[in-house]
């Protein structure tokens, strides 16, 4: 037991002997118990709870006669009988209770007795308060925040402004989910030295009463008083708290109007997701060596590239970390999208050096990776992202034949760029009720917009189409989707690769919108001579007589032709036990034409005879 009970043991049984005496002077025999042991808590530097109370509640001394017999009493039997009361009351005050409604905040009527306030018992016993459902206390210590700095010099500069005005003053902070508007006023009150009480607007279905706890707890626990509004306007909840608190804070979703009515002014800040030299700084911070030494296949990159909120972002590196230590790997933490399988993680582990195309083409996608590098440089240093903030981002369509290298070409961007490459599953995309086709695509940007990934929507002519002129309701709504499609991809501030095999089908308002073009033709002889060099690995046993030359004069394929070919003749090869040769290459290429319908010419005729 230590000191602070001691005394409050002493306290409370003064206050019983009160109760239940008779003497004719027990009134002023309280006073002095009550000097003493207040003067004693003082000398020994004791944190006395009722010295606080006292102090903190600003009590008259009668008040304060009224409260020890009340607690004391209480203590023993959990209530007071409102007869009981009413003769402790007319023995202090020498005088009748005009009603029981006139009492300080920490009594309260319950069926005919008199109890303390939960608040105020667990304050005079030196314990945690017993809240309304909904409210909690938050005892904040201050710590490093991360691009928060202005916000939290402003909130400063509010509390001091609302020391000197009169009226009702909130200070709102707005932002996305996990951003960090709670600890951001948990800092606030941390730096004025008070403590956060906080109420969820979804759970508090509190009253008047519920709200008197609350002003109670605010006074004995010097706490701000903040309010997390909830997802549905709550009549009059916000004008009930301008009536019990002159300052408070408030946090609200960006999306979440303020309709509610309050005769307060509010002052709103919004926060902001921290831009890439914050988050590497955060990373560097909170991942110590494992940022210096990540394994080869992750990039420092991708983990700064994260769209995240500043609390979420935090959030996502200590899970990192926690993945390192425990010696797992950290491939799947770092890489998958915050949320949902609407999004399909490809593998991007294809370099230039594999990617087989005309020099123009080649040159134009180099070119588009340095300027996707210097996006950032542009946008934030340059100060195009304040001057236009709107269609930042980043969109490439690749056109061509069917197997032309388009998918890989996005798998090569992607691994020189350190970003993760996503593919939409259209599967998810598409639906047939009205509306839904729009929320899933909305829910595909929400997951990419989190991730700085590269987004690519393979077969794009599937979804976007022309638009067609309106015949039915079916064509207008069709119409809507495309539209909405091309305002998000327009909208989208990272890089959206779309790739299709019709090119004649886009619509026109969508070209503009694309940030660069590049087309995918059929590979020439040089260049099918050079994909059937390298289609091999180094393990594979290849016969000598096969004449890549030879292959790429005779039969004009695709790239992914030409790899499926070159795995048919393998297969064939490795199931008679012998290397791969001409005739099982020819073979693959024989499957190959099959399959899309072509006739061999009477010369290509001859050279599958010769062989097979």
């Amino acid at each position: 037991m230590n000191y602070a009970e001691i005394l409050s043991r002493r306290l409370k049984k003064a206050g019983r002997d009160f109760a239940k005496g008779q003497a004719v002077d027990k009134k002023e025999q309280l006073q002095a118990v009550l000097r003493e042991i207040m003067q004693e808590g003082q000398d020994t530097g004791t944190f006395f709870p009722w010295t606080e109370a006292v102090r903190r509640l600003n009590m008259e001394e009668m008040e304060q006669l009224l409260l020890c017999a009340s607690w004391g009493l209480c203590a023993v039997e959990g209530s007071i009988s409102a007869e009981t009361f009413r003769k402790l009351y007319m023995e202090i005050y020498e005088e009748e209770p005009e009603n029981t409604a006139s009492l300080p905040t920490w009594y309260r009527p319950a069926d005919g007795r008199i109890v303390l306030a939960e608040v105020m018992f667990s304050f005079l016993e030196g314990k945690s308060p017993e809240l309304p459902s909904g409210v909690k206390l938050v005892l904040p210590r201050e710590e490093h925040s991360y691009g928060t700095e202005s916000i939290l010099e402003d909130g400063k500069k509010i509390f001091r402004l609302a020391e000197k005005r009169g009226g009702s003053l909130i200070f709102c902070l707005t932002g996305e989910k996990g951003s960090g508007r709670t600890f951001l006023m948990e800092q606030l009150a941390a730096e004025e030295g008070m403590t956060l009480l906080l109420m969820d607007g979804d759970r508090f279905q509190g009253g008047r009463r519920e709200l008197n706890d609350c002003i109670l707890c605010t006074a004995l626990y010097d706490s701000f008083f903040c309010i997390r509004m909830g997802k549905e306007e709550r009549e009059g909840l916000l004008q009930d708290l301008a009536d019990c608190f002159t300052f408070f804070g408030m946090i609200r979703d960006a999306d979440r109007p303020l309709t509610e009515r309050t005769e307060g002014a509010v002052l709103t800040r919004s926060t902001e997701r921290p831009d890439r030299q914050l988050k590497e700084q955060m990373a560097e911070d909170i991942l110590g060596e494992i940022w210096h030494t990540l394994p080869e296949t992750m990039k420092k990159a991708q983990i700064a590239g994260r769209q995240l909120p500043t609390g979420t972002y935090l959030q996502y590196l200590k899970n990192i970390r926690a993945e390192a230590e425990s010696g797992m790997t950290i491939e799947n933490t770092v890489l998958l999208p915050a949320a949902g399988t609407r999004l399909q993680l490809l593998p991007a582990t294809r370099s230039f050096a594999e990617l087989k195309l005309p020099a123009a083409q080649y040159q134009k996608l180099q070119q588009i990776c340095r300027m996707i590098s210097a996006k950032e440089q542009v946008l934030e240093q340059w100060g195009f992202g304040q001057k236009f903030s709107y269609g930042n981002g980043i969109s490439i369509l690749f056109y061509g034949a069917p197997g032309t290298g388009k998918t890989m070409a996005a798998q090569v961007m992607a691994n020189e760029l350190g970003m993760p490459l996503y593919r939409v599953d259209l599967s998810q995309l598409i639906s047939k009720y009205i509306g839904e086709t729009q929320k899933n695509i909305g829910r595909i940007f929400e997951e990419a917009d989190k991730c700085d990934c590269i987004l690519l929507f393979d077969e794009a002519d599937a979804i976007f189409t022309k638009r067609s002129d309106v015949s039915d309701a079916q064509d207008r709504y069709s119409n809507a989707e495309t539209a909405y499609l091309l305002q998000r991809i327009e909208q989208y501030s990272g890089v959206s690769i779309l790739a299709t095999n019709l090119l004649q089908n886009f619509d026109d308002a969508f070209r503009r919108r694309i940030s660069y073009m590049v087309h995918f033709p059929m590979p020439d002889a040089a260049l099918r001579k050079e994909l059937w060099e390298s289609i091999f690995p180094k393990d594979t046993p290849v016969a000598g007589e096969v004449d890549a030359l030879m292959l790429a004069q005779a039969f004009e394929l695709s790239g992914a032709s030409i790899k499926n070919a070159a795995l048919h003749g393998a297969l064939l090869a490795a199931s008679e036990g012998v290397p791969v040769g001409m005739k099982h290459l020819l073979g693959g290429i024989e499957n190959e034409y099959g399959k899309q319908g072509k006739n061999f010419s009477t010369s290509q005729r001859e050279l599958l005879e010769a062989f097979l």
